[in-house]
């Protein structure tokens, strides 16, 4: 929810928990696929914070049982994007908020690595210039994830029912970068503020940052998909992506 989540709510997320800890909610759920990554969560034995194995196709939770869920860069993996965010949807309250980050086809380089296979033998190497803004029927078969244009993004989360409340761009900070120069990153990490908060530019982000809802009620959905979900444009993101 913009301005941090209130107190005393739960709060379902993906990869992040200690953030929203810190900024007031009493209990978050960390789920993944990768069981190791759920041990690995889980021996830092963080309050408050619990961690779950799932089957990556229906998420083990009643309906409403959730006030919130953050969404960071995992949609790209999924097998079927409509069917997760449903799913998000339906362990919602109503009136409950999704924060969803995926990449961004508009920044040039694709970040998560590009598999080539020639005669018997496989690279694999990254980050690779260009791959996001060429025709992905060309790239897809390279590629580990997908990325999205902006308002392909927004769809998919509008029409499974969301109503569309921010949308923003989030800068990378150029750690996964390291053949740059080191003095360019410097200048560049010291005006990236400036540089997000740039029109026209900051939609050269690496990954799209939405803000959405679970309306009320089914009949507010409706009406949201139906005109299109019109809502404001927010600020970007910190220039951060990650972080448990």
């Amino acid at each position: 929810r913009p301005g941090g989540p209130r107190p005393n709510h739960r709060l379902m997320m993906k990869h992040t928990t200690s953030e929203l800890l810190r900024r007031g909610a009493t209990e978050v759920v960390g789920i993944d696929v990768e069981a190791d990554r759920i041990e690995k969560a889980t021996l830092r034995a963080i309050p408050a914070a619990t961690f779950e194995c799932f089957d990556g196709v229906r998420l083990p939770y009643d309906g409403g049982s959730f006030d919130g869920a953050f969404v960071n860069e995992v949609l790209e993996h999924v097998t079927d994007e409509q069917q997760a965010l449903q799913d998000i949807y339906r362990v919602l309250r109503p009136g409950g908020y999704l924060v969803v980050i995926s990449p961004n086809r508009w920044f040039p380089f694709e970040g998560h690595a590009v598999n080539i296979a020639v005669a018997k033998y496989k690279f694999r190497f990254g980050p690779v210039p260009l791959v996001p803004w060429m025709p992905e029927r060309l790239t897809r078969k390279w590629t580990l994830a997908r990325n999205y244009w902006p308002h392909e993004l927004t769809s998919q989360v509008r029409n499974a029912g969301f109503a569309i409340l921010e949308k923003g761009f989030i800068w990378p900070v150029l750690e996964q970068y390291p053949w740059l120069p080191s003095r360019l990153i410097a200048a560049y990490q010291n005006h990236i503020y400036q540089i997000d908060h740039m029109p026209g530019l900051r939609r050269f982000g690496v990954s799209t940052l939405l803000v959405a809802v679970r309306p009320s009620s089914d009949r507010a959905g409706e009406a949201e998909r139906s005109r299109g979900g019109q809502g404001c444009v927010g600020p970007a993101g910190s220039g951060k992506s990650d972080g448990q």
